[in-house]
């Protein structure tokens, strides 16, 4: 009778590094085509669009520059920012041409402060213009329209643009922890973003309300919205340290589980 084959330790070693090999050569495809996306559409962006206030947007530059420098540490090497509301203001102001000079901003802060990699910062970059794009898109597709002066009329367009931003910005990232982890891209988004919503949907609020406020107030209003911001950034700090906790905690219990069933 033939015996069962068996499956050696070098042979399972083998297995691991091609997987290794396999998805770490799938990532770096991820990142340069979500690189090269999001800088066709900043070229785009920047060909197609007019801006008339280089003032105002210059502040919403700075202030989203200010707020990556003060961002908040996820789990798995990922981060959020309420630099995610000055990008759309920009973007319901100016459009394309203000998420594409939007963008770089966020990602040159985020750089200085984390000191990130080139392959890191390109990602970064790809993925902030493609949702951005996302947004602007979504605000138009559902007839956003500035000239009100009225929040509650624009209200539902931002809120759901802010998701659709959110959503294309999340899947992105999720996918390249999924690939570089070799996880479930659902169980990444699911662990790490999903708690994410209804804070979007805040900062979609937030981004309209700036929006307005600059519009019909002028550049300065920018600095009503510093409280609110920053109260939602300490909210975000508060909720990540929670579910970083929490996960600890879920971790050190499987892994309890697993030596118990060793033993």
């Amino acid at each position: 009778m033939k015996e069962p084959t068996q499956v050696t330790q070098a042979d399972t070693g083998t297995n691991t590094v091609s997987d290794n090999r396999t998805s770490s050569a799938l990532l770096r495809i991820f990142v340069g085509c979500t690189g090269l996306l999001g800088a066709a559409l900043a070229v785009l962006g920047i060909i197609n669009g007019t801006s008339h206030d280089a003032i105002m947007l210059g502040a919403l530059v700075v202030a989203a520059a200010g707020a990556e420098l003060f961002s908040v540490e996820l789990f798995v090497d990922s981060h959020v920012s309420v630099s995610g509301a000055a990008l759309m203001a920009a973007g319901a102001i100016f459009g394309g041409l203000g998420v594409a000079l939007m963008a770089p901003a966020i990602v040159i802060a985020g750089a200085v402060r984390s000191h990130t990699s080139m392959e890191k910062n390109v990602f970064n970059f790809g993925a902030l213009t493609i949702a951005g794009f996302a947004y602007v898109g979504a605000f138009r597709a559902l007839d956003g329209n500035l000239d009100t002066a009225r929040f509650s009329a624009i209200a539902t367009p931002a809120i759901l643009a802010g998701l659709a931003n959110m959503a294309v910005n999340s899947s992105l990232v999720s996918g390249a922890i999924a690939l570089d982890q070799q996880r479930s891209i659902v169980n990444v988004w699911r662990g790490n973003f999903l708690w994410l919503v209804p804070q979007y949907a805040v900062l979609g609020a937030v981004a309209i309300g700036v929006a307005l406020a600059m519009l019909h107030f002028g550049t300065w209003s920018l600095a009503l919205f510093a409280l609110p911001l920053v109260s939602l950034s300490e909210a975000l700090h508060t909720r990540a340290d929670a579910m970083k906790m929490r996960n600890r905690a879920l971790e050190t219990i499987a892994s309890v589980q697993v030596h118990k069933r060793a033993a």
